[in-house]
C-alpha cells in the first residue's frame, strides 16, 4: 500500500487538471471561490511574507505572488512542489512536513501572514490546536494571522447532517472541523478563530492570537 507521501506524489501528475475538469473529489466543490475568500480574510498588503503550508502545485500561493508578496511554500511531497516551482519561479519552495517536530532552517524566521488550504482535515483537533500554538508563538510576526481553508462546517450538528448526506463518500480516515468546537478550542488556549462558510463543504477560519485586555 502507499504511503500518503507517495499518493501526493502521484496526484501531482493530474492534480491541476483533475480541478479544471471537475473531477476533484467532493469536497472541492466551490474551490475557487474558497481560495479567493481565503486570500480576502489573509488581508495583504505588497511586501507581506506569506508562508503556505501545504502549498501542493502553488494555487493558493499564486493568488499572494500577484498581489506582491513574499511567498514560502511548504509541502511533504516533492512532486507538488516541484509543480509549485514550475508555475512560481519566485516561490521559496520547502521540502517540510506539518507534523514533524522540526523543520527546515530556512523556515527558522516570522511571517506576517500564514495560509493553508485544503490540508488541516488530515489532523485531529488536538494536533490542529498543537500546531496553531507552535505557529502563533514561533512563526507568526506580531500584528499577523493565520488563515486556513478546508473542508467544514459551521457546527457538530452541520457536520453530522452532512455525513448523512454524503454516505460513502464520507472519508472515516479524515477529521473535517467544526466551526463551534474549533472556535472553543482556540479560546482555550489563548487565540481568537472566526469563521465564514464558502461552500456547502469548505470554509476559511482566521485565528490570531487574543489581545489582552
Amino acid at each position: 500500500m502507499k504511503t500518503g507521501r507517495e499518493l501526493f506524489d502521484d496526484w501531482a501528475k493530474h492534480y491541476d487538471e483533475s480541478l479544471a475538469a471537475g473531477s476533484a473529489p467532493v469536497s472541492f466543490e466551490g474551490y475557487d471561490d474558497v481560495l479567493a475568500e481565503t486570500v480576502l480574510q489573509a488581508r495583504v498588503n505588497p511586501g507581506m511574507s506569506v508562508l503556505d503550508l501545504g502549498t501542493g502545485t502553488g494555487n493558493l500561493a499564486a493568488l499572494f505572488v500577484a498581489l506582491g508578496c513574499d511567498v514560502w511554500g511548504t509541502d511533504f511531497s516533492g512532486n507538488m512542489l516541484a509543480k509549485a516551482q514550475e508555475k512560481l519561479p519566485g516561490l521559496h519552495a520547502v521540502l517540510a512536513d506539518l507534523r514533524n517536530e522540526t523543520w527546515p532552517e530556512s523556515l527558522a524566521r516570522r511571517f506576517d501572514r500564514i495560509v493553508s488550504a485544503y490540508v488541516w482535515h488530515d489532523f485531529d483537533l488536538d494536533t490542529r490546536m498543537g500546531l496553531l500554538k507552535r505557529l502563533t508563538g514561533q512563526y507568526l510576526a506580531p500584528g499577523g494571522r493565520v488563515v486556513i481553508a478546508d473542508i467544514a462546517y459551521p457546527d457538530q450538528a452541520s457536520r453530522e447532517q452532512a455525513r448523512a448526506v454524503w454516505g460513502g463518500l464520507w472519508s472515516a480516515d479524515e477529521h473535517y472541523w467544526a466551526a463551534d468546537e474549533t472556535s472553543a478550542a482556540c479560546s482555550a488556549i489563548g487565540l481568537n478563530c472566526t469563521y465564514r462558510q464558502v461552500s456547502s463543504c469548505a470554509g476559511v477560519f482566521v485565528v490570531e492570537p487574543a489581545v489582552l485586555k
